[in-house]
């Protein structure tokens, strides 16, 4: 939410490292053209060498992750504002498709000629995108900052773990990569009411500004380190995947705007278009056997897919049926979206302990574990939320056990997945599974706003369409129980 593309978003610190008893030379693998696999003795990350660089990455990742999770607690009343409801979903599908392209433009630039100026030029498209919603006088205005947000916020958190990768040396990266993702962890417990706050002591506008002043230090912090990183050796990157993933915006753009259309002339044509751009797209860029569901590596793709459905796409319209179906004001909300992110955590901790003391033994177990507690949770939300129970206890309940089944499922099979790509295509491999949970929670979202448009259109009530919305995250969970039980590859 991407590393040469990998989002690498809250908490899989161990994501990025190679499985335990993977052939492989010491040092192998994202780590800078000659740097060493081990560090001198009693240098850390905080040493003296990689000080400024570990604080200046920590300070982006936490920037970015404040904006990707705290404004979700405010985006339904900027929505009744700025006249925006019935386009509520483009909220989050705008910036998540633009979040995939800055993602693929980040790790281009930094393949080709180092990580400098895309990195300030992704930074650039965060405050730019920041500074335009806090202005906006109406809904399509505010969807142009969300879009130059999603692009900033995808490269800027691309190009922070290819940092690590490239520029500390293996001894010190599995620690880096913790102390990185621990860097989602402020932002995921105290963003959203931290936000919800601001929202209610001011005005939701200052809580897209409040990030801004901050930028300039993270960057300067930052940038000194960043010199000593010139493009990697290697093959030139495939030009190719640029104009391939816009072409598959494009498509999925088209796919959800007719979704959302009540007009059937137009519906039809729209969707049809969409599809047929975006499916042949979709083939090229991910591996062979992905949409099928093969087994081993492309049904890891399918995961990750499947589970940020299931989990953010339930996030996406939390906040707002907290807020209009159960009467929560921004403050509540916003706390109460902080209970799956603290499970959230606390999953992905037991599972990268259990990663560690059984040496990468028990991930698909895991995973299939992890998805049974978000259907169960996003079964629980449905229920409180769209039927007559309008239960706030057994919706905090379902958010908390979605959570914590996301902290055991995201981690493990992205390192699945990781540990599977071929010798030197790990890059790429990160890349194929940001596309695959950008895109699933795009079309989620705009889904949701389809659902809920159908249901205006059709006199449901608001808590109907919602309660809509939650059992389709939790078939996306049932689905990945199957998908999940597939990421385990047969010995011959």
């Amino acid at each position: 939410m991407e590393k040469s593309g990998e989002r690498a978003t809250p908490k899989d610190a161990a994501a990025l490292t190679r499985e335990p008893g993977r052939p492989g030379k010491p040092g192998e693998g994202a780590g800078a053209p000659g740097k060493s696999a081990s560090a001198p003795d009693g240098e850390g990350v905080f040493s003296a060498r990689y000080r400024a660089l570990t604080a200046g990455l920590v300070l982006s990742v936490t920037l970015v992750a404040f904006l990707w999770l705290g404004v979700a607690t405010v985006l339904p009343r900027t929505a009744e504002e700025l006249g925006g409801l019935g386009l509520f979903g483009w909220a989050f599908t705008a910036f998540m498709l633009a979040n995939l392209f800055g993602t693929v433009v980040a790790g281009q630039g930094a393949d080709r000629a180092g990580p400098i100026r895309p990195y300030l030029q992704m930074f650039a498209l965060f405050v730019i995108g920041c500074l335009v919603a806090a202005v906006a006088d109406n809904w399509y205005v505010f969807l142009v900052g969300r879009t130059l947000q999603g692009a900033g916020v995808g490269g800027v958190l691309a190009l922070a773990y290819l940092i690590v990768g490239r520029a500390y040396p293996d001894a010190l990266r599995s620690r880096m990569l913790a102390l990185v993702a621990s860097a989602w962890t402020l932002p995921a417990l105290l963003g959203p009411a931290v936000a919800g706050a601001i929202a209610e002591a001011s005005n939701w506008r200052v809580v897209f500004l409040v990030l801004v002043p901050l930028v300039p230090l993270g960057v300067l912090l930052t940038l000194p380190g960043l010199r000593t990183l010139g493009p990697p050796e290697g093959p030139a990157p495939d030009r190719r995947r640029i104009p391939l993933t816009l072409l598959l915006v494009a498509g999925a753009g088209a796919l959800l705007a007719g979704l959302e259309e009540r007009n059937v002339v137009i519906m039809v044509p729209l969707v049809v278009a969409g599809a047929a751009v975006a499916l042949p797209v979709l083939r090229t860029l991910l591996p062979p056997g992905t949409l099928t569901v093969r087994r081993g590596m492309p049904a890891g793709m399918i995961v990750r897919g499947l589970v940020s459905t299931a989990y953010y796409g339930a996030e996406s319209f939390f906040p707002l049926s907290m807020a209009q179906v159960l009467g929560l004001n921004t403050l509540e909300s916003g706390l109460a979206l902080s209970a799956g992110a603290l499970t959230w955590v606390s999953g992905a901790w037991i599972q990268a302990k259990l990663d560690a003391r059984g040496g990468g033994k028990g991930r698909h177990t895991r995973v299939v574990v992890g998805f049974f507690l978000l259907l169960a949770g996003d079964a629980l939300i449905a229920v409180a939320i769209g039927t007559a129970l309008h239960s706030i206890a057994l919706a905090v309940l379902g958010w908390a056990l979605a959570g914590f089944g996301m902290g055991l499922v995201y981690p493990a099979v992205t390192t699945i997945v990781l540990s599977l790509a071929p010798k030197g295509q790990e890059g790429a491999a990160s890349s194929n599974l940001q596309l695959s949970e950008t895109l699933s929670v795009a079309v989620m979202t705009g889904v949701g706003t389809a659902a809920g448009a159908y249901g205006a259109a059709h006199g449901w009530a608001r808590h109907a369409s919602l309660g809509v919305v939650f059992t389709i995250t939790a078939v996306a969970a049932l689905l990945g129980i199957g998908a999940g039980l597939r990421t385990a590859v047969r010995k011959s």
